[in-house]
């Protein structure tokens, strides 16, 4: 219907005209139907008139109307668009989901656990961890995996920006800072 151009009085061209322009404002997530765009029409006449325009002596005239070229002006008045008559073809790249560095398991080097009685020292490197800045602001450290993981959480992400396996079970964490990347815990064994 677009390609055609519509002659004014042809066979149902203002039907038609008012279908396709309550399509266009459907498509644009403004429901309008065909009555209400006849309303404005024929207010959009009575304003002629009140100019001092015959849309009858008009009529006498052999009218094109270019459809698609109206319903586009008009749509980019309305600030949307009109729907293309060609189908637009998309290529979405998927990226293989890959584990991030928070579900990974970082092993815990045993020159960095001290162990003084019912006490566990440990130091962890948490400079490289880009979320941590040195003051350990928003840091929270949590005990995971039946108490043999450490779990480093940062304020705002629902997971942990890192887990260290420490290769033991232990009670509780007693106590714990961070000072220039450095995270110091004493753990309850």
């Amino acid at each position: 219907m677009s390609e055609k151009g519509f002659t004014p009085g042809g066979e149902d061209w203002e039907e038609q005209l008012l279908e396709q322009l309550s399509k266009m404002f459907n498509d644009m997530g403004m429901p309008i139907d065909t009555a209400t765009i006849r309303g404005m029409m024929d207010q959009i006449r009575g304003q002629f008139e009140e100019m001092g325009i015959d849309p009858e002596k008009m009529a006498g005239e052999k009218i094109e109307l270019n459809l698609e070229a109206t319903m586009n002006d008009l749509a980019k008045m309305m600030g949307g668009k009109f729907p293309q008559k060609k189908p637009v073809s998309i290529e979405v790249d998927t990226l293989e989901e890959t584990k991030s560095d928070s579900e990974e398991l970082v092993p815990v080097n045993e020159e960095d656990i001290f162990i003084d009685g019912d006490r566990m020292i440990l130091t962890l490197d948490c400079s490289r961890i880009d979320e941590i800045d040195d003051s350990g602001e928003g840091v929270e450290i949590v005990l995971t995996n039946d108490n043999s993981v450490v779990s480093v959480m940062v304020e705002g992400r629902p997971r942990p920006v890192r887990k260290y396996n420490i290769g033991r079970v232990v009670e509780a964490i007693d106590e714990w800072s961070i000072n220039n990347g450095i995270l110091d815990m004493t753990l309850i064994i």
